[in-house]
């Protein structure tokens, strides 16, 4: 079988896994070549879907800080579904006419260093966004007077230049290192420190905001009714790290190696199938939680991320008659 043209090693890993598929392997690449034409699929989904979130927000929403971070996490997702596309449909091409669209490793490396950028962006976002609803329940009063007005654009402009530089860290190490001179490799080191910060600062922030976020909603469930906004959140926390966490794992363990496990190439393909699903999912969970209601109606897109963007819990307190009585008490959104 025809081999691509030679690859940087890691880059090769995501976008072509050619190099080790040979005659017994045929039936696996066919299976392969399945997953990546329903990762396509969904995909080309998750760009509609989160270019039509970013499109309302934008320019139809008013820019509260819960929006804000939104929009930053929607574009995070369409970049990484806009590069793993491209990745995608050069894949496949190559698979059934053996011609690669992009022969240059230079545009290759920037499509690989987006698609790590989305991931990483999308990680900090996740934890900014439950450490904020955290603090705005566990401390409503100063949260309401102290927080500063533009404290969302602030955090979002840090961690888009945090993701830059650790994406481009890694990338710039871990692509295409040659043989070491040194005792440990320079990749294994930025490895170890990334995962550090992914996995030891950012990810337990993100879980432990949740756990607490989610104690609060239980708590409080016979009283009010949850803000949909704290239920989106939560559920995508879930969704990130059940479908979006592994494949960074993987990632990271093959560059802890100078060569391609057979056994992580095969990994590989199910894990980016469930990252694609990850992405797409999130404009998924607005709409759903947005047509939660009591009353039947049917809603436009706008009004139903309107419904869920601006909704505000109404605190409840049940009388002995057995009826339910509003509260002066409502608990803001910013």
């Amino acid at each position: 079988m025809e081999q691509s043209p030679t690859i940087l090693p890691t880059l090769e890993f995501m976008a072509t896994k050619r190099s080790q598929v040979n005659g017994s392997f045929m039936n696996l690449q066919s299976s392969e070549e399945i997953l990546n034409c329903v990762s396509l699929f969904i995909s080309l989904l998750g760009i509609v879907g989160n270019g039509l979130v970013i499109y309302f927000l934008l320019f139809h929403f008013k820019k509260t800080s819960f929006i804000v971070y939104i929009l930053n996490l929607s574009i995070a997702d369409l970049t990484f579904l806009v590069c793993t596309t491209t990745f995608l449909i050069r894949d496949m091409v190559y698979f059934y006419s053996h011609r690669d669209l992009i022969r240059s490793e230079l545009f290759l490396m920037i499509f690989y260093m987006l698609i790590l950028f989305g991931y990483n962006t999308g990680l900090y976002l996740l934890t900014a966004i439950s450490v904020e609803r955290c603090l705005s329940v566990l401390y409503p009063i100063w949260y309401q007077c102290q927080r500063p007005k533009h404290q969302s654009a602030g955090v979002c402009i840090f961690l888009w230049a945090l993701s830059i530089f650790v994406t481009w860290l890694e990338s710039s190490v871990c692509v295409g290192e040659a043989e070491p001179k040194f005792p440990f490799r320079p990749c294994v080191i930025v490895e170890i420190v990334l995962l550090i910060l992914n996995f030891l600062v950012f990810a337990p922030l993100m879980v432990f905001s949740n756990l607490t976020l989610f104690t609060k909603v239980i708590c409080n469930l016979k009283h009010r009714q949850p803000a949909k906004l704290y239920i989106i959140i939560i559920t995508t926390v879930i969704l990130f790290l059940v479908f979006a966490m592994p494949l960074r794992v993987l990632l990271m363990l093959n560059n802890f190696q100078y060569e391609n496990d057979s056994f992580l190439l095969m990994l590989y393909s199910y894990l980016h199938l469930l990252s694609c699903i990850n992405s797409t999912l999130n404009p998924v969970v607005y709409l759903v939680v947005g047509q939660i209601s009591r009353k039947r109606t049917r809603k436009s897109l706008k009004d139903t991320l309107q419904k869920v963007f601006e909704d505000k819990p109404c605190p409840r307190v049940k009388e002995k008659s057995g009826h339910y009585k509003i509260s002066t008490l409502n608990l803001q959104q910013h």
